[in-house]
């Protein structure tokens, strides 16, 4: 049982429309939308943020995508677990590899350069303050730049913040 409730039917109308953006863009509204939705405000910024940190940028899909479950596994967040991984199947993803990137990210199937992502993503989220240089020194050798570095950075950021917002208000999976 969520701490907060889920909105189904909005009465405003900006929250009607942010919405319906994002049923009409997903497929879906993920329940953490639907608890942001008690806060208009809120819920139009976030949207903003997941459009342009999970629907744009350099970085693949599936990158994004397994960046925020390993995340996610890493918080434990159940919530966060179920959203990405049903979202790396939609992609194409075999159940096998979305297993795979949630328990043993190192041996998932990315290039060099998304392991070297996945791995700055990880220890920006894990351990921020520990030797930070050498995982971003080493991405560049992969051939990083410094845009998709920062772009990691956002997805494990914005899947942190999906993960402990969702385990706080005891949100449920889809």
């Amino acid at each position: 049982m969520s701490h907060m409730p889920l909105v189904e039917t909005p009465v405003e109308e900006r929250v009607h429309a942010v919405l319906d953006d994002i049923r009409i863009t997903l497929g879906m509204v993920p329940g953490i939308f639907r608890a942001c939705a008690n806060n208009p405000t809120i819920l139009a910024l976030f949207w903003e943020r997941y459009q342009h940190v999970m629907l744009t940028g350099a970085l693949s899909p599936k990158l994004k995508e397994g960046i925020a479950l390993m995340v996610a596994a890493d918080e434990h967040s159940d919530y966060g677990i179920a959203l990405h991984s049903v979202a790396l199947e939609k992609l194409g993803v075999d159940p096998r590899e979305v297993l795979k990137i949630r328990t043993d990210p190192d041996h998932a199937h990315y290039d060099y350069k998304d392991h070297a992502l996945l791995e700055v993503a990880r220890h920006a989220n894990n351990r921020p303050f520990d030797h930070a240089g050498e995982v971003i020194d080493t991405a560049r050798k992969t051939g990083a730049s410094d845009a998709e570095i920062i772009e990691a950075l956002a997805v494990a950021g914005l899947a942190s913040e999906v993960s402990r917002t969702a385990a706080f208000l005891s949100v449920p999976s889809d």
